[in-house]
């Protein structure tokens, strides 16, 4: 019972956390600079608070469930664990760029946070695969 609670709260975290993530993405890739203050404004408390604490979540509960129900010796955990960490530290560079751009609406960030939304998508559709059929 625990598990499938523990489990449910993860994917629950994570779903949080691509979301925001998604978000961030197309803020920074679409919102043109004339508007892109206000946007960013009403975006960045959202950011804080929601996005931060479901990257938070995934983090607790994923490493809970693999301390104490997978254990580490899948190889599969490992590229997951390595993906998510990238996922990370692409969410710290847009909350970094986002930051930067409310003070400068025209300053525009580099090619890697801009096309941060496919970086997402396949990165989350890999770990999905990665802890359903775990290939290795």
């Amino acid at each position: 019972m625990l598990y499938t609670v523990l489990k449910s709260l993860h994917i629950i975290s994570d779903i949080v956390w691509i979301g925001g993530m998604l978000i961030n993405a197309f803020v920074i890739a679409m919102v043109p600079p004339t508007i892109r203050t206000g946007v960013i404004t009403a975006l960045r408390p959202y950011d804080r608070r929601v996005t931060t604490a479901g990257l938070a979540g995934a983090w607790i509960f994923g490493l809970i469930l693999a301390f104490g129900y997978v254990g580490f010796s899948g190889g599969w955990l490992h590229l997951k664990l390595l993906i998510v960490v990238m996922l990370s530290a692409l969410h710290g560079m847009q909350s970094a760029w986002l930051r930067r751009m409310e003070a400068d609406p025209h300053l525009d960030p580099p090619a890697f946070v801009r096309v941060a939304m496919p970086i997402v998508l396949v990165s989350v559709v890999v770990v999905v695969l990665l802890a359903v059929v775990k290939p290795f």
